[in-house]
């Protein structure tokens, strides 16, 4: 039977977390307190949580964490990309945890919530119980190239024209690095027009259900929080995804992808499965890259299902 997302639930609580010198991050507690612990990391960079997030998971058996990461949604200050890279974001999931006493937990994260789940794992090894990923991005140089330059391109051309077309064509080699000069160094109308322009590219390439993307000249935070990260590889490019995925080995591991997903193509997480014995990989067949497709939510739900079984059994 095809599972869907468990029923809407509220907060047990929320709060605004102080991290670093400039940022609070939003964080709410969901599900049952004395269940498995397990953090939903959003994706993005720059997205924040949904209401329906919290719907992966079976809020009688998981303690559920939810947070909006530096510079999103409900976090403060809005689309701040001072003390915002991937090893400060790394530092924060360890600060809600011990700020909420969880000894160890499971972390679920998809697209860049992929990225960032796994770098907070190689990181904190010790701390997880398990791992869910879906969309897995390993933040190169490669697959950034493939989302903003050349590779999605080749399956929305028209868009990409209109994406290229704020871009001057002697410019056109770097395309990202010249939205990214816009949104920072440009007046309000062209910051937001530049940020608007490129999320809309992005986002002609989410899922393969009718989906018509509009103009969004209100989302300037997070088009620049995206930017930011992904001109700057992710800031993991001295210390690569897939050349520590040994740490990895010995937890249970479950990996989804769409198997049309245009931003996040399913070789990565091929890559990941082969690299961790004993791991799961499920790849959707009528699915891109959106979480909310019903093959996705299949999967996903599925996958929450099962580690809370994988968890019992080796408890």
């Amino acid at each position: 039977m095809t599972k869907k997302l468990y029923p809407s639930i509220e907060p047990n609580q929320s709060f605004h977390l102080p991290v670093g010198d400039t940022h609070e991050i939003y964080v709410e507690t969901c599900g049952n307190p004395a269940g498995v612990p397990v953090v939903f990391v959003h994706g993005g960079p720059g997205a924040g949580c949904g209401l329906d997030d919290r719907c992966f998971f079976d809020a009688e058996k998981y303690h559920i964490v939810l947070f909006d990461q530096r510079g999103c949604n409900r976090s403060k200050p809005l689309g701040n990309i001072e003390e915002n890279t991937t090893q400060h974001l790394v530092q924060d999931i360890e600060t809600i945890r011990e700020h909420l006493n969880i000894n160890q937990w499971v972390v679920f994260g998809g697209s860049w919530g992929s990225t960032l789940s796994l770098v907070y794992s190689q990181t904190h090894r010790d701390r997880v119980l398990g791992l869910i990923v879906r969309g897995v991005f390993f933040g190169t140089p490669e697959e950034n190239r493939w989302l903003w330059q050349e590779g999605l391109s080749r399956f929305n051309p028209e868009a990409y024209d209109r994406y290229q077309s704020l871009v001057p064509e002697d410019q056109r080699d770097h395309i990202l690095e010249v939205y990214y000069q816009m949104m920072i160094g440009g007046d309000v109308k062209q910051r937001n027009l530049a940020a608007a322009e490129m999320m809309l590219w992005e986002e002609a390439g989410y899922t393969m259900q009718n989906y018509q993307p509009t103009l969004d000249l209100e989302n300037w935070h997070q088009g620049v929080l995206e930017a930011h990260y992904c001109v700057h590889n992710c800031f993991i490019e001295d210390r690569p995804i897939a050349e520590n995925l040994a740490v990895l080995q010995g937890m249970p591991v479950y990996i989804v992808n769409g198997r049309y997903d245009l931003l996040c193509p399913p070789i990565k997480a091929y890559q990941l499965h082969k690299a961790l014995p004993g791991s799961r990989l499920t790849v959707v067949d009528r699915a891109g890259h959106a979480s909310k497709e019903p093959g996705m939510v299949d999967a996903l739900v599925s996958a929450t299902d099962e580690m809370l079984l994988k968890l019992q059994l080796t408890g």
